[in-house]
């Protein structure tokens, strides 16, 4: 990881940083840091903490480079149109779970992830359900 975070390319050349700016933003929103960590498993907000980090991270750019600006993502609805795609989505998923889990030592690593895989079975046992249930 660079100084700016995480490269992800979507209009341009950016990054994706999860500092202090960003977790304090992320705190006030979800007030849970549980919630925070398994953004990475839900899309829209996954959307919203990688909003947070591209800007934090073209803010902290802009700041460096005041010739050479790049702009902030408008908002979500911004973002969502430059992740056009499942291969480009899946990517973004990719890049906003390493920019956050980015730093963290590595058991912290190994619990999150092991939250993840158990989210991921309860939603496809959820998913797939029992077979024929309902029929006769």
């Amino acid at each position: 990881m660079g100084k700016y975070g995480i490269p992800i390319t979507l209009d341009t050349e950016r990054h994706m940083i999860f500092n202090l700016n960003v977790l304090e933003a992320c705190i006030e929103k979800y007030q849970n840091m549980d919630d925070i960590l398994n953004a990475f498993c839900n899309i829209k907000a996954a959307k919203e903490i990688g909003l947070l980090m591209i800007n934090e991270a073209t803010e902290m750019w802009n700041e460096d480079h005041p010739d050479a600006k790049k702009p902030l993502l408008k908002d979500e609805k911004h973002l969502g149109r430059l992740l056009a795609g499942m291969a480009k989505i899946n990517e973004f998923m990719e890049k906003v779970r390493q920019a956050m889990l980015e730093g963290l030592p590595q058991e912290a690593v190994q619990e999150v992830e092991e939250i993840e895989k158990n989210l991921m079975a309860a939603a496809q046992k959820k998913t797939t359900g029992p077979k024929n249930q309902g029929q006769k």
